[in-house]
């Protein structure tokens, strides 16, 4: 009899623990270190950093939340411009960040996991891009989020473990020999809205 109120107590602890699943929308703006570029042709050689402007995110969530734990994967589209000199860079990708978090008082939580990035495109007004090779990578996602009923704001960091290199063909359809090297490390500010 003792065997079978100890598991009675065990399975309503473990529906007590697990407390609610949700599922919602979010958006966010991104601000992307962007990454490196190095061009050579006949008369000079080029190099330097990019200079990122600010870029967006949206995508969906859901979180399963387990008392002051939570995992929150999210799926989102993610698009960062960046400049060197003329030539401006397009950078679309799809990311999968995971969270494993934990709340600390009230409405506080703060979060890490692992990010997958799919990187499908590169476009440029003035150069022209060879097709990504390698176009997925892994990384890191750290942050913080407050949670304000249905609405959560969240700030983070995230950097790939890897560079995404890309061969650059011509710079105003004059042949060069070159390297655009991008390696996702930036800061995102998102906000969630809880749809159940």
């Amino acid at each position: 009899m003792k065997f079978y109120s100890i598991l009675i107590l065990l399975l309503l602890n473990t529906e007590l623990t697990f407390s609610q699943f949700d599922y919602g929308l979010k958006i966010g703006l991104n601000f992307d270190s962007a990454g490196k570029i190095k061009l050579a042709s006949d008369q000079l050689e080029k190099q330097g950093a990019l200079n990122s402007k600010t870029g967006h995110h949206f995508g969906i969530y859901t979180e399963v939340d387990f008392l002051i734990f939570y995992i929150r994967p999210e799926l989102q589209f993610t698009k960062v411009i960046s400049q060197f000199e003329d030539n401006l860079i397009d950078t679309a990708r799809i990311e999968l960040p995971v969270s494993l978090g934990v709340t600390l008082m009230g409405p506080l939580s703060f979060f890490l996991g692992p990010i997958a990035y799919y990187n499908f495109s590169h476009k440029s007004n003035e150069l022209k891009l060879e097709e990504i090779q390698k176009k997925t990578s892994l990384g890191l996602n750290i942050g913080t989020r407050v949670r304000l009923g249905a609405l959560g704001v969240d700030l983070r960091y995230e950097r790939a473990f890897s560079a995404i290199e890309t061969k650059i063909l011509s710079e105003a359809e004059i042949p060069v020999v070159g390297q655009l090297n991008t390696q996702p490390n930036q800061f995102t500010l998102g906000v969630s809205f809880k749809l159940n």
